[in-house]
């Protein structure tokens, strides 16, 4: 059985983004019935407590909020603003009793607390490494601004639950924006762009990093807490991102069987979430590609093989095409 979210599914809480974004709309003097706008969301809705609201309402509501507040800080101001939100599952971040517990609920909590990306793990050389990559159909600009809000709720989690000043690099898959200063304001300067993948990477050594505003009881009284909600596991754009990674060789036949669809269902369900199968199995076989040449430090054939490429030379192309590097060249980034 296939435990994934759909777009339109309501899950996600008025409490965290929603709520975040309202309150900074409104601090700004924007009147509420202009964020609403085409959201498909009411106000009468964000004082209901039991309301739930579905992915594709939160991101007509973020893409409005980002016309509204015309500024470049917006992103920045929003993610540092998530990292007040009162609802239990930050609880059971902010009382975890060191950095590695944090991440570890962080992960568990994903769905709830950031619900556009997604992530994998890996830990090599004393680093780790945590590669991002969108759970939600969004297009280019959208993506990126999600990825300076959740970045920069991301780092002010760090600064909360680390003794000493933490160093986190920022490697983002894009170019450099014009607003540059805006990223070392709020992510510090260890930050490159136009890098490969999108990834977070911290030493290994800061996980065992003791937290300051630990607390066992109220850690095991979040836990309790949670043990009765219902959490919702992966959209259904991360479901089938995780098994074209596991399954390289995977068409679009096989991919629409194991989801219990046929392949024009499947393609249809794609295309409403706003994705083409062709680009998924790019996005995993560039992900699947790096971490075998960086991270296992495999030779061109063995990967080659793994992503079930015969010929060398149009391994070599596609990699090209999916990265802008040879695998020789990102070896020796």
């Amino acid at each position: 059985m296939h435990t994934f979210v759909n777009q339109d599914d309501k899950f996600v809480s008025a409490q965290g983004l929603i709520i975040a974004i309202v309150e900074l709309t409104q601090s700004r003097g924007i009147e509420l019935h202009k964020l609403l706008r085409g959201t498909g969301i009411f106000e009468q809705d964000l004082f209901n407590f039991q309301h739930a609201f579905s992915l594709s309402q939160q991101v007509r509501l973020l893409a409005q909020f980002k016309l509204l507040m015309k500024s470049t800080d917006s992103g920045f101001l929003l993610g540092s603003q998530l990292i007040n939100d009162t609802r239990v599952e930050v609880q059971a971040l902010m009382y975890s009793a060191d950095l590695g517990q944090v991440l570890k609920q962080l992960a568990h909590l994903r769905m709830q607390l950031a619900p556009l990306l997604f992530s994998q793990t890996y830990i090599k050389s004393g680093q780790y490494y945590i590669y991002l990559q969108p759970a939600h159909g969004l297009n280019e600009e959208l993506h990126h601004y999600v990825l300076e809000i959740y970045s920069t709720a991301f780092y002010s989690l760090l600064k909360r639950v680390s003794e000493s000043y933490p160093h986190c690099q920022f490697d983002f898959a894009f170019k450099r924006p014009r607003h540059i200063q805006e990223y070392e304001q709020n992510l510090g300067l260890k930050i490159s762009f136009d890098r490969p993948c999108t990834r977070w990477v911290l030493n290994k050594a800061m996980l065992m990093a003791k937290n300051p505003c630990a607390s066992q009881l109220r850690f095991m009284q979040a836990q309790s807490q949670l043990h009765n909600k219902n959490l919702v596991s992966m959209t259904f754009i991360e479901a089938v991102c995780r098994y074209l990674y596991s399954h390289p060789s995977a068409n679009l036949e096989c991919t629409a069987k194991h989801f219990a669809m046929s392949s024009a269902t499947f393609k249809r369900k794609l295309k409403i979430n706003g994705v083409g199968f062709s680009a998924l199995i790019d996005e995993q076989n560039k992900h699947k590609a790096i971490y075998l040449l960086t991270l296992r430090a495999k030779c061109n054939e063995q990967v080659a093989e793994r992503l079930a490429f015969y010929d060398i030379p149009n391994f070599r192309r596609a990699f090209k095409r999916w990265t802008g590097l040879t695998p020789s060249q990102l070896k020796t980034q």
